[in-house]
């Protein structure tokens, strides 16, 4: 009972291959076609080009300094604050500080190494200054300038897209070192803050030294013999105090010379993993894919008009009803669309002599058999 259904199955399969090989021209010239329009297009089209750069927070300076700053070291050390402030916490700290209004103004108000400025690279056109300046910075923000952060490692990456490569690499380049600039001034700011207070504290434990001193030296003046346990007390007290008054400062002054030290010798806060390099390719508009994907889509249509086209000559050849007519609107519409009269048989692609023209009534009931059909 089932080998007809397969004998039928295989017929089926075997018309299809047939019908695809007697129309692989008009498939691969579609394919082509197609393909080749959008790899023209492409071409025509003004390049743009994508450099990178990627930075990573450095997490010890970074938590040395905050620890520093705010207090908060808790008697932990450098290493063991840096899991308190995390990679991640750091490079969304970062990202904002990248996106935020005074480094991009920078960026607009700058002109580069090819001599234009933003606005002057993108076209842009405005009223006013002030106009032209808001229209840059939006545009940096949206299509110019992607800051993107790796959720796993806090890695951040900057990209920047213009037609000028090297322009690319300069201003994404630049807005690190902008960043690196905002953080070191924020930590010397602070580092300064912190010398001050160190200096006045240490003045005032080298005041305090002195005094204890003074004292220390009117009692033995007063009391050159001691004879008496009360003022053997009184000499044990105020020797403990020069010597507390002492510890004090030596380790204030240690403090002070050591803020002066980390202030020479600054670590960056963030390291530069991989300056951006002007890029050989262009990121847009991708050539390959545009033309590989065309052509498919060629390739694909081509397939669809092959089965429409056996369809259409298998009514013919039946006899179906109402296919005159369809055949009539086919070739009234090949007037507003040339080429669509190839759709029919050979023999139907021309009005048999003799034949009425279709009125509009019937043209409009040959478009409801063709969607019945």
């Amino acid at each position: 009972m089932q080998k007809p259904e397969v004998a039928s199955d295989e017929l089926r399969l075997l018309e299809w291959i047939n019908v695809l090989l007697s129309h692989r021209w008009l498939m691969v010239f579609l394919g082509l076609l197609f393909g080749g329009v959008a790899y023209g297009c492409c071409k025509a089209l003004r390049p743009l080009y994508t450099a990178r750069a990627m930075v990573i927070a450095n997490r010890y300076a970074e938590t040395r300094s905050l620890s520093r700053l705010l207090g908060l070291n808790f008697g932990r050390t450098p290493d063991e604050m840096a899991d308190v402030f995390s990679t991640l916490f750091l490079s969304s700290y970062y990202m904002e500080l990248l996106q935020s209004d005074p480094l991009m103004q920078k960026l607009v108000d700058r002109r580069w190494s090819n001599g234009k400025t933003l606005a002057e690279m993108l076209e842009l056109k405005a009223e006013d200054e002030a106009e032209l300046r808001k229209k840059a910075l939006l545009a940096l923000r949206r299509s110019v300038l992607k800051i993107r952060q790796n959720k796993q490692t806090g890695m951040l990456s900057v990209e920047c897209t213009l037609p000028d490569p090297a322009v690319a690499a300069e201003i994404a380049n630049s807005l690190v070192g902008e960043l690196q600039t905002l953080l070191a001034t924020r930590r010397s700011e602070g580092t300064s803050e912190l010398i001050k207070d160190a200096d006045a504290r240490t003045s005032e434990a080298a005041m305090a030294l002195a005094r204890a001193d003074k004292n220390l030296e009117e009692f033995r003046r007063r009391n050159k013999t001691v004879i008496s346990a009360e003022l053997q007390t009184q000499l044990e007290q105020l020797q403990r105090e020069v010597k507390l008054q002492e510890e004090t400062f030596i380790k204030l002054k240690t403090s002070a010379d050591l803020l002066r030290l980390s202030e020479r010798a600054q670590q960056n806060l963030i390291d530069i993993i991989q300056p951006a390099e002007p890029p050989l390719r262009k990121s847009w508009p991708p050539t390959a894919a545009a033309a590989v994907g065309a052509a498919f889509f060629g390739f694909a249509l081509g397939v669809t008009l092959a089965f429409v086209r056996h369809g259409i000559w298998k009514m013919s050849v039946a006899g179906a009803p109402g296919y005159e007519e369809f055949a009539a609107h086919i070739r009234a519409m090949n007037r507003y669309l040339p080429g669509l009269v190839l759709l029919l048989p050979r023999g139907s692609r021309r009005k048999p002599r003799g034949a009425p023209r279709p009125a509009p009534s019937s043209l409009a009931e040959g478009s409801t058999g063709e969607s019945n059909l």
